[in-house]
Order: structure tokens, then C-alpha cells, then sequence
């Protein structure tokens, strides 16, 4: 009864003990703040991280005497091809999880098993907007021109399209009439999910971040007031 009962507690600790110390790592790594202190002069681009139930998106004007987002992810990329955007949302994913999770309530098991534990394919997703959407799960970061290149930098190297030329978009893969989906570099798994890549994005460009975190609440938490 007693070699039962350990062994029952064994079992129940083995299975819980990951999913707890993932969480603890998490808590661990979105309260370490990284670039908290650098001070930048002449941030005169706005850009913006925007939240969506679980996942992140970097919104960045589509023209800036930096880049032309436009003439790399296309409007003809999308169903609507919309013209005269004043912003392009990015965000980074798995590209199977993308194709069967447009809403987080038509997530499968099988689904979420493979994106996390084997590798897989990802995709960079693209949308325009025509302006800002209003919506409280939108922060406003100034950003200067260093930053701004070195954020760009980060993006084109996740689809490799500095190398690749024109880049095309996943075919037959769209959320709305103004998106398109890319096939990225990397592979998405536990430690790396979209609010990861996000947070990474941000480290590399030299804007406010914390340490690690899969999930939006580190990266928001670091630009509350």
C-alpha cells in the first residue's frame, strides 16, 4: 500500500514538476528588465506593440526614409491589396499552428503538441492597416533611427529576405483581407513563441524588454506606467 502510494506521488510529481518550473522560469524571466537604462536621443519614429488574446504584434509605418516595407511584403500579397497603408503589423509563428488556429477556440491538442515539442516549419505574418486600431492593448514606443534599422534588421532576417529577393507569400493563407503569411527562418517551440521573438526584437533593437518570456504580459509589463 505504502510502495503504491510513493509511487503514485512519484508519478503525479514527474508529471507536474515541468509545466511548473516552465512557469517559474517565465515569472523568473519577464521580470529582469534589459536595456531599462539606455537613453536615446531623436526618437522621432512611433511604433507600436500590439496585443491580441495571446499573442503579439510589432505595428511599424509602412514608409520611413529607413525602409519601404511595401516594396518587400506587397499589398498584392493580400486578398484586398490595399493601398496607401499607414502601418504593417508583424508577428512571427509556427506555420502548421497558424493554418489550424485562426481563433484560439479552434486550438486542437495534436495541434498546440507539435508546435511546441517538434520542429516544425514557421511563418511570418503580415497585415496592413490603413490606420492605428484603437484598442487599450496598445503601447506606443518612440524609437530613433539606430533603433528603427536595427528592428528592421531583426524582421528581414527572420524571412531571409535580404538573400532571397522577392520574397512570396504562403499560398491560400490569409486571416483577413489585408494579411499574408511568409515562410520564416527558425523553428517555433517552448522556448521560442511568438511573444518570444517579439521580446527578442525588441532586445536586439536596444528598446525596453525583459530577459525571457513567452508570453505577452513580460513584454507589455516593461512599458507600463
Amino acid at each position: 500500500m505504502k510502495q503504491g502510494f510513493r509511487y503514485f506521488i512519484k508519478s503525479l510529481l514527474i508529471f507536474i514538476a515541468p509545466p511548473v518550473i516552465y512557469l517559474l522560469l517565465a515569472l523568473i524571466g519577464s521580470v529582469i528588465p534589459v536595456n531599462s537604462n539606455s537613453e536615446i536621443e531623436n526618437t522621432d519614429i512611433e511604433i507600436y506593440l500590439y496585443k491580441q488574446d495571446m499573442h503579439t504584434d510589432i505595428l511599424l509605418p509602412v514608409k520611413s526614409e529607413i525602409i519601404k516595407w511595401d516594396r518587400i511584403f506587397k499589398p498584392e500579397h493580400t486578398l484586398s491589396n490595399p493601398q496607401n497603408s499607414e502601418f504593417i503589423g508583424f508577428g512571427w509563428g509556427d506555420l502548421n499552428f497558424y493554418r489550424n488556429t485562426p481563433q484560439w477556440e479552434d486550438l486542437k491538442l495534436d495541434v498546440a503538441f507539435k508546435a511546441l515539442f517538434l520542429r516544425s516549419q514557421s511563418a511570418l505574418h503580415t497585415r496592413f492597416y490603413q490606420k492605428i486600431p484603437v484598442s487599450e492593448n496598445l503601447v506606443k514606443i518612440s524609437v530613433s533611427e539606430d533603433q528603427y534599422k536595427k528592428l528592421t534588421e531583426y524582421i528581414l532576417e527572420t524571412v531571409n529576405a535580404e538573400n532571397k529577393g522577392e520574397i512570396q507569400p504562403v499560398s491560400g493563407l490569409h486571416y483577413y483581407q489585408d494579411d499574408a503569411f511568409y515562410l520564416a527562418e527558425t523553428s517555433f517551440h517552448l522556448f521560442k513563441t511568438c511573444n518570444t521573438w517579439t521580446n527578442s526584437a525588441l532586445k536586439a533593437s536596444g528598446l525596453k524588454a525583459c530577459l525571457w518570456t513567452p508570453f505577452p504580459k513580460g513584454i507589455f509589463d516593461q512599458y507600463s506606467d
